[in-house]
């Protein structure tokens, strides 16, 4: 063979090993990378604890000003997937204020999937603001709620600045029913603007 084929391919073979190299080399690191980048985004930081102790204080001045028994903020989020690799929805309760002598429910309120609510969860689609006696629902529903001894709730959809649904506000009434609670939506609907920037 002579040389200078022989020197071709031995140059041709070595530009191929270092392509391969470096295309191994740039996707490990670029894997470390989105790797670092995630594990810096899950850890909770200064800023994380105020933003959680105003939204706090925030919704237990929003419960004592419309006057709920307990007021809680849902949030969606994606909680896995099918096995055909669609994503599940599903909606979590993430804060939540109570008037003194209320049980908090906030633990038993993870991982709801949205088919649970179909219906609500288009109704809050449509509304900016509505509110549901337990006797106008159906059986199911009404059980739960009466069981957690809620006789009336309202609820305030949360939208993005994009304008998707990313939450949702409820405040329930468990002592007794608030007959002028359409009054109410204006002031609840013009509150709730001030969170969403906090959620999104």
């Amino acid at each position: 063979m002579e040389p200078v084929v022989l020197q071709s391919i031995i140059t041709t073979l070595g530009s191929i090993v270092v392509a391969i190299i470096t295309v191994v080399v740039k996707s490990h690191l670029d894997s470390r990378k989105a790797i670092v980048a995630k594990e810096r985004e899950e850890v909770i930081k200064e800023s994380d604890l105020e933003e959680m102790v105003l939204v706090q204080e925030w919704l237990e001045d929003f419960r004592d000003r419309h006057g709920f028994d307990r007021v809680s903020i849902f949030q969606f989020h994606n909680g896995g997937k099918f096995f055909q690799g669609k994503s599940m929805k599903k909606f979590s309760m993430t804060y939540e204020a109570v008037a003194p002598g209320y049980e908090k429910i906030k633990r038993s309120q993870q991982n709801i999937l949205t088919s649970e609510y179909p219906k609500w969860i288009s109704t809050m689609m449509k509304k900016k603001c509505f509110a549901s006696l337990t006797d106008e629902m159906d059986p199911k529903d009404r059980h739960e709620l009466e069981s957690m001894g809620i006789q009336q709730f309202v609820t305030v959809p949360i939208f993005c600045i994009k304008g998707a649904l990313i939450g949702f506000i409820v405040g329930y009434n468990i002592s007794d029913v608030d007959e002028h609670i359409r009054n109410k939506f204006v002031p609840l609907v013009e509150d709730s603007k001030f969170i969403s920037g906090y959620l999104a």
